[in-house]
């Protein structure tokens, strides 16, 4: 896998909000440990983070096939062998 489709995967990795908004449940309701300020910037982060990983992949999808689709070239040239 080359760089295009780290890239992809670590894009991916940014929606993981579902464990951010329980953390953060159980730091401000449960153990008051977060001030409520910190508590809603957190959210608000955690949601558009969210919102941000679909259109994030659909941008870079064109520099993952274009890498995938030289891959395929580089391996498939009977001249590389």
């Amino acid at each position: 896998m080359g760089t295009a489709g780290s890239v992809l995967i670590g894009l991916g990795m940014l929606g993981r909000a579902e464990l951010a908004f329980v953390v953060m449940d159980i730091a401000y309701v449960q153990n008051q440990i977060l001030s409520e300020e910190a508590f809603y910037t957190l959210m608000f982060t955690a949601f558009w983070l969210n919102v941000a990983v679909p259109l994030s992949i659909r941008w870079w999808k064109p520099y993952y096939l274009r890498e995938l689709e030289a891959q395929k070239e580089m391996y498939n040239d009977p001249l590389n062998e």
